[in-house]
């Protein structure tokens, strides 16, 4: 009579214990969302499925910016070149996001940094950014301190007797591009170099 009722009563813990269907707690599925807007194609990488997009204000997720972010299909790669104007459809899944499709639209002259930097700042700033002297250097000093920000609103405005103003000389995006490249290709480069030294 005694074994019957532990044996009863484990079943009845063991009843207890287990959850019914309706009490199980199921994680919620991730959520896709899709936004659409129109860009530039700036970067394509071939070797990591990455775009760089210079887009235009996207509806409902972000402002005016560049991104960067992997293609749903390497497939999608073959259908764009740098300097298409696209519209664009990308998929968030919580904190990922990924470009499902691109369709051309038109095309822009691609701006070249590299060569806008040789007929405008390499004179001042030497090839390399070295400096001359008529222009301090931009890999060292207080040149590697300024924001990507900081450095448009010179380059635009000039600053006094020490630098010219370029806002009638070139164009907001020539500025943006030739900043990137002093940001991107000298200052970081030379930081990649002194990595490789050591």
């Amino acid at each position: 009579m005694k074994l019957l009722f532990i044996t009863a009563a484990a079943l009845l813990f063991t009843a207890c214990s287990t959850p019914s269907p309706a009490n199980r707690v199921v994680p919620p599925a991730v959520e896709r969302q899709t936004y659409k807007s129109v860009g530039i194609v700036r970067s394509i990488d071939i070797d990591t499925d990455r775009v760089t997009v210079d887009h235009e204000e996207i509806p409902g997720y972000m402002a005016a910016m560049e991104m960067n972010e992997m293609v749903a299909d390497h497939e999608l790669l073959g259908s764009i070149k740098v300097g298409d104007k696209v519209e664009f459809e990308i998929e968030r899944r919580g904190s990922t996001v990924i470009y499902t499709s691109f369709r051309k639209i038109g095309t822009v002259a691609v701006v070249n940094g590299s060569e806008i930097y040789k007929t405008n700042c390499a004179e001042c700033h030497g090839g390399s950014g070295e400096g001359t002297k008529k222009g301090i250097p931009l890999t060292s000093g207080h040149a590697l301190d300024h924001s990507e920000e900081g450095h448009i609103k010179q380059v635009t405005n000039g600053e006094g007797n020490k630098m010219p103003a370029f806002r009638d000389k070139l164009t907001a995006e020539q500025i943006k591009e030739v900043v990137r490249f002093v940001r991107e290709d000298i200052q970081k480069g030379l930081k990649r170099n002194e990595g490789h030294k050591h």
